[in-house]
């Protein structure tokens, strides 16, 4: 037991303080883990975030584990921060006799961390340093949205001024080639395909901005890749494209906004008959993901043959208005991700350069809202 509250006011004042300059996620938590296990004199402790609904993972790794949000949420309510019985069986094995304290961690309305340690002390630090945390987590959320704002009208302005010049100078060049009957025509399809050009990265844009929520119902999700590829195969003919697929005897339908799902495959399959262009394949495979003997979700695999991406350019694949393409905004796999987050499902790319890609989508069964 500690003399007086001296020292953990001193460690809680010069932990504040140094969470305070974290600009990460990882640090905050990590960080505050320490804190909470200097104030408990303990060396047990883990962090736990979630990775998709009511699944957690330890640390950094991936090992995940089932623990229902309302059990949490319930600690954060009653505020006692004491493992229950009930969380205590659905935890490791290997951390049920080394944790007996929980600090759920509240972010946008929904607990998105939580820390898990030891500690015999009673002390009122615990619930002032969980609305901490969840102030300093929201804050570095808005200060992420913000950065993403910038990109993005950094890389719409870039966008529409390369075709802005192109109209400028020929209307400049106008007034003394005006005679010139095949200037004029040049002319004139010059800047209709630009303006065109202009118009489709506006409704990208939209498209991007767009915060509706998906219209659930339920999907057939091998029905609206085979009616996407149906949409495609006279392009696909032209160009020598062989399609293969590789379906589940007996596939779950899952909730999800039919018409966004076919967008998003849209979006995959055109991607990758520009990379293929003329003789190649395309093989589309569905699996299940389990947890037991129980369906968590859908797997979409989707491999060409085309010309892959270099690794230095993976890393931006899905950041808004990054292209490689000599047309096209480099808003398509932004989108796409932003609606299987809609869908509460992830969104995977591995390319080998010069050899192909595959995109991984995966979408959960029970993501009904």
């Amino acid at each position: 037991m500690y003399k007086d509250n001296d020292e953990v006011l001193s460690l809680l004042t010069d932990g504040i303080a140094g969470l305070m300059s974290l600009d990460t996620e990882d640090k905050v938590l990590g960080n505050a883990l320490n804190l909470c296990m200097a104030i408990s004199k303990t060396s047990s402790g883990c962090v736990i975030s979630q990775t998709e609904e009511d699944m957690w993972k330890i640390n950094e790794t991936h090992h995940n584990i089932y623990i229902p949000s309302d059990l949490i949420s319930n600690v954060f309510r009653e505020g006692t921060f004491h493992i229950n019985h009930e969380m205590t069986c659905l935890l490791p094995p290997e951390l049920r006799g080394t944790v007996n304290t929980v600090i759920p961690i509240n972010v946008d309305g929904a607990i998105h961390a939580a820390l898990l340690f030891h500690n015999d002390n009673n002390t009122r630090a615990f619930p002032l340093l969980s609305l901490f945390l969840s102030s300093v987590l929201s804050r570095l959320n808005i200060l992420k949205e913000i950065e993403g704002m910038k990109i993005t009208a950094a890389g719409l302005a870039h966008e529409i001024r390369n075709p802005l010049v192109s109209i400028k100078t020929l209307a400049q060049l106008l007034p003394e080639r005006y005679d010139d009957q095949e200037f004029r025509y040049q002319f004139t399809n010059i800047a209709i395909n630009e303006i065109d050009r202009i118009n489709n990265i506006v409704s990208d844009l939209l498209d991007f901005t767009k915060t509706s929520e998906p219209n659930f119902t339920l999907v057939d999700i091998q029905t609206v890749i085979d009616e996407v590829l149906s949409l495609l195969s006279a392009r696909f003919e032209e160009c020598g494209i062989l399609i293969s697929r590789n379906y589940l005897a007996q596939a779950p339908a899952i909730y999800g906004d039919s018409a966004q799902l076919k967008q998003i495959f849209l979006n995959i399959f055109l991607n990758s008959h520009e990379a293929i262009q003329k003789g190649g394949r395309i093989s589309v495979d569905l699996t299940i993901g389990k947890d037991g003997d129980e369906i968590k979700k859908i797997i979409i695999k989707i491999t060409d043959t085309g010309s892959g991406i270099e690794k230095d350019t993976m890393q931006h694949v899905f950041e808004p208005f990054f292209t490689t393409k000599d047309k096209g905004t480099g808003l398509g796999l932004s989108i796409c991700k932003r609606m299987i987050s809609n869908h509460r499902g992830n969104i995977f790319l591995d390319s080998i350069d010069k050899q192909g890609t595959t995109v991984t989508v995966e979408l959960p069964v029970n993501n009904a809202t």
